[in-house]
């Protein structure tokens, strides 16, 4: 189970209005033509960044679980309200902060979130190989990558055929 990180969504907030108000000091004091664009590109910065510190000072208050595993399956929020089965999982990548999961048959767990859609369409036929079928942003959360990956081979469940490999495996050694 893993919630936001209070320390991290604090600090990115902080960053972020930073950048906004450091955008709007650029803004002020400005006149003429070539400074009217200045002062819109500073006002537009200023709006971007005091956006994504509005985000991260909302989610230091979100003390829903965003990402959970289990025997019924993996839960993650962001992706939508649907479990997604252990057994579904292809494979798991890590990058920058992020798990980026692949599933056998990526229909049958749609993206459920317009955000994530949007993102998704965004990066077009690259999407995919950037972002696997199903992705967490670890380094948001209150739990390292590795907890993630353990207590997904933690639940899931293995087949026969895995169990008599395993005990060949150990019986050879």
């Amino acid at each position: 189970m893993a919630r936001y990180s209070i320390p991290k969504q604090c600090g990115r907030a902080a960053l972020s209005g930073g950048m906004a108000a450091l955008a709007l000091a650029l803004a002020g004091g400005r006149s003429g033509a070539v400074d009217a664009a200045l002062v819109a590109s500073s006002v537009v910065f200023a709006l971007m960044f005091g956006f994504i510190a509005a985000v991260h000072i909302r989610r230091v208050f979100d003390r829903r679980e965003q990402v959970v595993i289990d025997a019924r399956g993996l839960y993650v929020r962001a992706h939508g309200e649907t479990r997604i089965a252990l057994r579904s999982i292809k494979g798991i990548a890590q990058d920058m902060g992020r798990l980026s999961l692949t599933l056998h048959k990526p229909s049958k767990y749609p993206i459920e979130t317009r955000h994530r859609r949007m993102i998704y369409r965004l990066n077009g036929p690259l999407a995919k190989g950037f972002f696997g079928d199903v992705w967490i942003w670890t380094n948001q959360l209150d739990q390292p990558p590795a907890a993630f990956v353990d207590a997904i081979r933690a639940h899931r469940v293995l087949t026969a055929f895995e169990k008599d490999l395993e005990e060949r495996i150990a019986a050879s050694r």
